[in-house]
């Protein structure tokens, strides 16, 4: 696919380019502020890991003729994918200035960059800057702890996209092509800070300073999953109010966990006993790497421990279910098995299924009742 095939312009002058993987994305953008009198000045924004740079380098070559006219690089945090070129980058950019928080830094800079390409957001008289030569503001606003002590994000008034680094940032849980959020998207962004942020509280915190950003952002640009715009700004930053996340987690649904966690085992082992490929696919699913992330943490072959709200944890496995078994007679034994397991730890899914415990007719009785109706 040709690199201008996968820029989308989510606002003015400002870039996605959303890496390759089929599961779990990395987003990398790209801003051009371009001054009244044609002058310009080029930010990128988390430029990704060296598994990225090819097509980085494609993107600025297509936008503003190469990374030799990169001004600006921003880093929202510290995580290797999304700091693991800057060497590469600031090499082909020798006018690029890095910008990040002094946290971030003190581990961004163990790649050995020069101190002097560096420059402090904390050491900006103020959080909001104008660039000097085409008069455009933006501003840094904090996200600390989510996930990051050091964590920042950056408005851009122009385009009132919000970059926000892992802040509302998502697993991917929307079906089909695009780059923009919908309602399938949400379950992807609550399993995620279930998981990386560790208290409601810090989330509370960054959403309130997201609050008082005016004009208010139009587009949520996260460093993963989907462009959130539109009336889901307010929706998911409303729920994300209410999420309980990591520590919350952990004390709230203490109980509910571990009780959990013995059922899906002893599921699992149930499972091993009668059908061990099937066994053997559902908990390499349960433990998959590619995934990035999964709701459970499995240690030699046994869950251990369930990372996010238990409803989403059900979710997950009864879904799991159907993206793995393709045998439809399988999967509905699977499921029964599930169902009867968890019956007797008293779990009921929370939400409607299509199979239930109780005796089903025999297909041959099935075939016995539609030739009685035609005799």
């Amino acid at each position: 696919m040709a690199i201008v095939d996968s820029l989308h312009e989510i606002g003015k002058e400002f870039y996605l380019l959303r890496s390759e993987e089929p599961e779990f994305h990395r987003n990398i953008y790209f801003k051009r502020f371009i001054g009244p009198d044609g002058s310009q000045v080029n930010m990128i924004m988390d430029p990704g890991t060296k598994l990225d740079l090819s097509r980085v380098i494609a993107a600025a070559n297509h936008l503003f003729g190469g990374l030799q006219n990169l001004d600006i690089i921003f880093v929202s945090h510290q995580d290797p994918d999304l700091t693991s070129n800057l060497d590469a980058i600031l090499t082909a950019a020798p006018k690029a200035l890095l910008l990040a928080s002094i946290d971030s830094w003190r581990l961004i800079r163990m790649y050995g960059l020069p101190d002097n390409r560096f420059k402090a957001i904390e050491d900006f008289r103020t959080d909001t800057l104008k660039i000097r030569k085409t008069g455009h503001l933006i501003k840094f606003v904090p996200a600390y702890y989510c996930h990051f002590r050091g964590a920042m994000m950056v408005y851009d008034f122009e385009s009132r996209v919000l970059f926000t680094g892992d802040f509302m940032g998502g697993t991917d849980t929307r079906k089909g092509p695009g780059v923009y959020a919908t309602e399938e998207s949400w379950p992807g962004i609550a399993m995620f800070h279930s998981i990386y942020m560790p208290t409601n509280s810090v989330v509370r915190s960054t959403i309130d300073r997201i609050g008082m950003l005016d004009p208010f952002p139009e587009v949520i640009a996260p460093q993963h999953g989907d462009v959130i715009k539109g009336d889901l700004v307010y929706d998911f930053l409303g729920r994300l109010m209410e999420l309980d996340v990591g520590l919350d987690l952990m004390e709230k649904e203490k109980p509910e966990k571990e009780t959990l966690v013995i059922a899906v085992n002893e599921f699992l082992d149930k499972l091993k006993a009668s059908n061990a490929p099937v066994y053997k696919v559902l908990l390499a699913r349960l433990r998959e790497p590619g995934k990035f992330t999964t709701p459970f943490y499995v240690a030699a072959d046994v869950v251990v421990d369930v990372k996010v709200d238990v409803n989403d944890a059900l979710r997950f496995l009864w879904d799991s279910i159907d993206e793995k078994i393709q045998d439809v007679s399988t999967q509905r034994m699977v499921k029964k098995l599930l169902l009867s397991t968890l019956k007797q730890y008293d779990i009921k899914l929370p939400f409607k299924v299509d199979i239930t415990l109780e005796e089903e007719t025999p297909p041959e009785a099935d075939k016995n009742i539609f030739l009685d109706s035609f005799s």
